[in-house]
Parts: structure tokens; C-alpha cells; sequence
């Protein structure tokens, strides 16, 4: 497997970009071939993450309705960030389906993400395709990145994927014992599937929050349901982190500390109840 330090010479210029800048990304700008697994150090994957919210209704019903949503924390520093957003666009170029991550950082959670492109379906199922679409060349240009990047227009000036062309996550489990249990805490893989258009969306993103002067800290994609709209409907949720934010809690990756699993703090809080009985 190769390492994503093979995008250093690209990142580079990308790091060097003003909102006036932009940068012509072809084919033969990176490695001939990408292989099924790359290794990649930079990346940090938490699927502990979880929001909920209730809603009580005015007329004094006994009861309150509550939803939760699964999500995964993401965590890198700029040319983390930076490196991954042009491995999604070397995938979107290489004519691949799919392609995946081998993360190994020893603080991630996650030891595998995958990219998969969801081409365009004909609407008649009687029509069948012959060839995908490939693409030789991406133009790339800058933007200011808002805290909820894909949600719809008129609550993000910038507008970057139309709502087909939004992601899609959810959590992969390797092993056959976890596959029925659906327990994030158990997962393994993170799958990300989108049009080709919103896999440039999210390579851009991931350039965009590593840029100096037009990248922000925290970036959170949500689903339609009970959030800011970013995903797509059953997608579990995403936000991103880049060093000294709120949830990013350090200086550098290798000092970076995760909080406890849901079942490191179920067992906690099972202690601490045990020990006042006893007291």
C-alpha cells in the first residue's frame, strides 16, 4: 500500500492559494494508478459521536418525542486534511468505483474508510448503461467554508453540491459477529458514497478547511432530519475538526486524547453508582 505523502507535491501548491487562485488538477498530475488500499497516518475516525433532540408539543400531552442520530468524529491536522481531499479527487479521476484508506494512527478508532461513486441511475430501470462517465481534469478554486457547508443555499452563501449530490456515511463492520449488532463503538470502516459531483464537493471541502486564511475549525455535516440539511436521508452524521477547537483539544494529532467510548462510560458511570452504594 502507498502513502497519501505521495500528494505532498500537490498540497503544496494547494496550501499556496488565494480566493483568486485556482489550480487545474488532471489525471496525469498524480500517481498512474491508485491502488484498492493506500496507507494514510494523517486521520483520526471516531464513530462515538451522537445528537439527539426531543420536541413537547403545546397541549399538555403526557409525552415528548425524541430522535438520535449517530455521527463520527473526524480529526486532522491542515495537511491531513489537505492530503485526503486530493485523494478523493485522484479516486473521482482514476475511473475506480471504490478505493480505500488504511488509517493507522494509533489513536483512531476507525481503521478503514472507503470512497465509493454512486454514478447516475436511469430513472426508466428498462434502460441499462453501457459505460460510466470518467473524467480527465478537475478545476479548483478556494472558498470560504461555513460551519455547515452542504446545507441548502439560502442558509450557506456558499453554495457547493445540489441536494442529490450530497453524502452519503455510514459505519462498516468487518467482522461477522458485529455486522447484526449495528454498535458504532464496534466499527471499523466508514463508507462515504456520493455522485461524482459530490465526491469533488467533498475533496474540495477537505482542501478548503486546510487553507490558511479561508478554513475554518469545525465543520459539521448533518442529516436532513433532525439537522441542518448535508447528507443524505439515513446517512449518519460528520463533523470535522482541525487542532485547538472545541472538540480538537490539542496542538498536534500524536497529542491529540478522544474521549471515552459509550462503553467506557457506561462502565464508568456503573463504578461510580457501585461505589456510593458501598460508601
Amino acid at each position: 500500500m502507498t502513502e497519501l505523502a505521495a500528494y505532498a507535491p500537490l498540497a503544496e501548491k494547494a496550501a499556496a492559494l488565494g480566493p483568486d487562485d485556482d489550480l487545474r488538477l488532471a489525471r496525469e498530475d498524480f500517481p498512474k494508478d491508485l491502488p484498492d488500499h493506500m496507507t494514510f497516518g494523517g486521520l483520526v475516525l471516531d464513530p462515538g459521536f451522537a445528537r439527539s433532540c426531543t420536541g413537547v408539543g403545546d397541549q399538555g400531552e403526557p409525552f415528548e418525542i425524541a430522535d438520535r442520530t449517530d455521527g463520527f468524529e473526524a480529526y486532522a491536522e491542515p495537511e491531513g486534511f489537505r492530503q485526503m481531499g486530493l485523494w478523493l479527487l485522484h479516486f473521482l479521476l482514476s475511473g475506480r468505483t471504490w478505493a480505500g484508506l488504511e488509517l493507522t494512527h494509533p489513536t483512531t478508532r476507525i481503521t478503514r474508510f472507503y470512497a465509493q461513486v454512486v454514478d447516475d441511475v436511469p430513472r426508466d430501470h428498462m434502460l441499462h448503461v453501457a459505460t460510466q462517465r470518467s473524467y480527465s481534469a478537475y478545476e479548483y478554486w478556494p472558498q470560504v467554508v461555513w460551519r455547515h457547508p452542504f446545507a441548502d443555499a439560502r442558509m450557506t452563501p456558499v453554495h457547493r453540491v445540489e441536494e442529490q449530490d450530497r453524502p452519503f456515511f455510514a459505519f462498516g463492520w468487518s467482522k461477522d459477529a458485529d455486522k447484526c449488532d449495528f454498535d458504532p463503538d464496534h466499527a471499523d470502516q466508514l463508507i462515504l458514497q456520493a455522485t461524482p459531483e459530490g465526491i469533488a464537493a467533498m475533496g474540495c471541502l477537505l482542501l478548503d478547511m486546510a487553507n490558511p486564511t479561508l478554513g475554518r475549525e469545525e465543520v459539521n455535516i448533518e442529516t436532513p432530519v433532525i439537522g441542518f440539511a448535508g447528507t443524505q436521508h439515513r446517512s449518519i452524521e460528520g463533523r470535522l475538526w482541525l487542532p485547538n477547537s472545541f472538540a480538537f483539544n490539542a496542538d498536534t494529532l500524536d497529542t491529540l486524547k478522544l474521549p471515552p467510548t459509550r462503553a467506557e462510560s457506561r462502565a464508568m458511570k456503573a463504578y461510580a453508582e457501585s461505589s456510593d452504594k458501598t460508601i
